[in-house]
Formats: structure tokens, C-alpha cells, sequence
């Protein structure tokens, strides 16, 4: 790149440092969900559960913004694998909380270590200036990103 790179160098630049990033951020993820037998959407559910202890269908739906009978396909192939667990609400037999089983927990639990491990492989030539240099750009671009959003929702 030039000394003064016009738009589309900067451009072309950031389109191939994000996939770049992406894809070496994204490696370990994906070598879990084939560990675990797991697509995509399902390894999704599993991760909201190291967020909280419950959720109900209608909260899954809601936070992956996955139709519902998508998600009702995905909690019982994953209560059937023994990952989930379904318990019916005391105050409302209508209401179905899912949790983690053991399994299930020690599953995900093991999935984020070694994803965390992963990780920090990936870092561990990077001093912390170059590190503190990148989430400053990182964090300017994700500001301008949302004063453009914010202008382009009125």
C-alpha cells in the first residue's frame, strides 16, 4: 500500500483485514461444533447458556432471532442428545425452562476452554502496545460504524 492510500486501497485493506481476522478468530469455534456434532445455530444455543441458567423457547427465539418452530426443532434434537434438559414452570405449566444437563454443561465448558486456549495462541507473539494500537483503531472504526448507522436509521 501506498504511502497515502486512497479510499478503495483503505477500502480493499479493511475487507481483507477483517476476513482475515474473522476467519483465524472463527477456527477454534468451528473445530468445537464438529467435535461436538453441532451446527452452527445449535452451538449458538448451547453458548447462551454460559450466559444464563434458563431460557425458555420464547427467549431463544428472541435472542437469536430464529423462527420458532427452528428453534423447537433445535431444543429437542438437543434434549435428545442429553445436552438440554426441559423442566415445566411451577407458576405456569405453560412456561418450559431448558437448562444445560451435565453433559451438556461440561460439553460447552471444555468447547470454551479450549476455544480460550485458542485464543491466547493466537496473541501470544503480539506485544501489548501492538495489542492496545489495534483496539484503539478497532474501537474508532466500531464508533464511526455507529454514527453512520445511527444517521442511516432516520
Amino acid at each position: 500500500m501506498s504511502e497515502n492510500p486512497d479510499e478503495g486501497e483503505l477500502s480493499t485493506a479493511l475487507d481483507k483485514c477483517v476476513a482475515l481476522l474473522t476467519e483465524a478468530a472463527s477456527f477454534a469455534e468451528t473445530l468445537e461444533m464438529e467435535r461436538a456434532n453441532l451446527d452452527p445455530n445449535e452451538y449458538a444455543v448451547m453458548e447462551l447458556f454460559t450466559q444464563r441458567s434458563e431460557w425458555t423457547a420464547t427467549q431463544l427465539v428472541e435472542e437469536l432471532s430464529l423462527d420458532p418452530s427452528h428453534i423447537s426443532r433445535l431444543v429437542a434434537n438437543l434434549v435428545d442428545r442429553r445436552l438440554l434438559r426441559r423442566r415445566r414452570s411451577r407458576t405456569d405449566r405453560r412456561v418450559v425452562h431448558l437448562a444445560l444437563t451435565e453433559h451438556g454443561s461440561q460439553m460447552i465448558d471444555e468447547a470454551r476452554n479450549r476455544i480460550s486456549a485458542y485464543q491466547h495462541r493466537l496473541l501470544e507473539d503480539v506485544g501489548s502496545k501492538e495489542l492496545g494500537g489495534f483496539f484503539s483503531t478497532a474501537q474508532k472504526v466500531f464508533q464511526k460504524y455507529t454514527e453512520i448507522k445511527a444517521s442511516s436509521d432516520q
